[in-house]
């Protein structure tokens, strides 16, 4: 199984340095051209899957206007609630206290200090669910899969056999896809 991973274009809250999880931001004028720009090859896929928030979805639509592919929208595909700092500019771990500490060291430690903030274990459960069905449901094809920067860090950890809370890769650009191929010894693993 091949998946194309995309994490949603670019939005407002973006380039603000707001920190979004469930809450939602319109893409940039930029990011729709960008998405726009993208070459059928990059993003030819049978199925694509997409977060139910507003900014992956409207990167969802723009991608299956050049590649034709329908969208299948899933809620376990939405990033990481963040709780308390959802919606607020992210400021260093010095100037913004606890809960910007707890955030920016996200990859060392659980984050227990951050109201609202969802576990890394449901987090990843969450996660699981849905690749544990995608690659029962599509083997052998490819799956373009719109999400965002955490949950699409956190999937290639999972992918790779490494704790879903590492930093891994890092977080994805906006908007520019990479390629993950599903060896079959990992489908059965992961199921």
């Amino acid at each position: 199984m091949k998946l194309i991973l995309l994490r949603h274009g670019q939005t407002q809250w973006n380039l603000t340095n707001k920190l979004q999880g469930w809450r939602d931001s319109s893409l940039t004028p930029e990011a729709k051209r960008q998405l726009s720009a993208l070459s059928p090859a990059l993003i030819k896929s049978d199925v694509i899957y997409s977060s139910d928030l507003g900014r992956a979805q409207s990167t969802a639509r723009i991608i299956a206007n050049i590649s034709r592919a329908h969208i299948i929208t899933d809620t376990r595909l939405r990033e990481r609630c963040f709780g308390a700092l959802e919606g607020k500019q992210v400021l260093d771990s010095v100037s913004g206290g606890t809960f910007w500490h707890g955030y920016h060291h996200r990859y060392q430690a659980k984050m227990t200090s951050v109201p609202g903030v969802e576990k890394e274990q449901q987090f990843e459960q969450r996660i699981n669910s849905w690749l544990s069905d995608i690659t029962a449901r599509h083997k052998g094809n490819t799956v373009l899969v719109v999400s965002h920067g955490e949950w699409l860090r956190a999937l290639q950890n999972i992918i790779l056999g490494k704790p879903s809370w590492r930093q891994g890769k890092g977080i994805l650009s906006n908007g520019e896809p990479v390629v993950v191929r599903l060896a079959e010894s990992v489908e059965r693993s992961i199921i």
